[in-house]
């Protein structure tokens, strides 16, 4: 077992990196930018089944707000795990680097390195839906804690530079990289395995096992840094950062399905697999998300591009939530019951 704790001198040692202003430049605004990627895609589709994923030369292109079309030189690469594999989608979520040169005055300025998350069958509806229900759920994380990963909607079109493929206009999103969140918290991300629950700060260890539960999520392990990171900061306070959310009730994709180990049938069945909880903790916790209901409720008001069917999917799938925190008693039996009290 790691005890981060003891490895709190190697973070407090090293010198916190201020926050750069710049950097939040393409996230001031929750507007989709409409942008097109241009690549030899033919060799990056290929190889995504590879365990030796290669960069490719790209450019991103925008028009800015002086009307101007605004070309930018990146580098892609696939990455993630079972929407990169060819048997499991038509196009894999992708890494974007771009030096700060190249993007200086741009609507990347700032950044080094980005997730773009897009659709896994871009000629699908219903795919296309997944992107915008998964980004619904970033913005509700957002709307809860500032440790959590910004993104930004992205309207995108893929164009092959070499003409054997058609071009492909999807949603999209962008997610800022991991070492921007630990820049804007004024910490060091942590990559050792086996942390338990003791490592971690009560309060945000609970709004993180609070909030996948929310969204129906057991696909997620704080031992194994399993779609979450840990951000340790020079007090040696650990910070739980989660990601990747369309394995989750919320988003219901006709591909996710819980471990076979757990006790549900299906990502809509909820799951409590987080820390256990005073019923003070669990009452600080609840009431922080009551206190953000309208925000989150909000969020769809502002996402004309998801459709109503699945608007009230969700809503449907969030009020079940909201009922369950209505009665205390009964929440904190059933936490109580299913929590890890070591970790997971």
């Amino acid at each position: 077992m790691i005890r981060l704790r003891r490895a709190a001198v190697l973070v407090a040692g090293a010198a916190l990196v201020a926050p750069r202003a710049d950097a939040q430049r393409l996230f001031r605004t929750d507007s989709a930018l409409t942008a097109t990627i241009t690549a030899n895609f033919g060799p990056l589709l290929k190889q995504r089944d590879s365990l030796e994923l290669v960069k490719h030369a790209a450019v991103f292109s925008y028009t800015g707000d002086d009307g101007k079309p605004v070309d930018i030189p990146v580098r892609l690469r696939a990455r993630g795990h079972f929407r990169r594999q060819a048997r499991n989608c038509d196009f894999p979520p992708l890494w974007l680097e771009v030096k700060s040169a190249a993007a200086k005055k741009t609507v990347l300025a700032g950044l080094n390195k980005l997730k773009i998350t897009t659709t896994c069958r871009p000629k699908s509806a219903e795919y296309e839906q997944y992107i915008l229900q998964e980004y619904a759920v970033y913005r509700a994380y957002a709307a809860l804690t500032d440790a959590s990963f910004r993104t930004r909607l992205l309207r995108i079109t893929y164009r092959d530079s070499a003409g054997k493929i058609a071009p492909v206009t999807t949603w999209a999103f962008f997610i800022e990289d991991v070492d921007d969140v630990a820049i804007k918290l004024q910490s060091k991300q942590v990559t050792t395995t086996g942390a338990r629950f003791d490592d971690l700060e009560p309060g945000p260890l609970s709004m993180v096992s609070m909030f996948e539960y929310f969204i129906g999520n057991t696909d997620w392990s704080i031992s194994g840094l399993h779609n979450l990171a840990l951000l340790q900061d020079s007090t040696a306070r650990v910070t739980p950062v989660a990601f990747d959310f369309d394995w989750t009730g919320a988003v219901n994709a006709r591909y996710a399905f819980p471990d076979k180990s757990l006790p549900i049938h299906s990502v809509t069945d909820r799951l409590y697999r987080g820390n256990c909880m005073t019923p003070d903790q669990l009452k600080s916790t609840v009431d922080r998300f009551r206190a953000k209901r309208a925000d989150i409720d909000a969020i769809f008001t502002s996402l004309p591009q998801l459709a109503p069917d699945r608007v009230k999917e969700m809503r449907k799938f969030y009020d079940d939530f909201w009922k369950r925190t209505d009665d205390l008693r009964s929440l904190q039996k059933e936490i109580a019951g299913d929590c890890q009290k070591a970790g997971n």
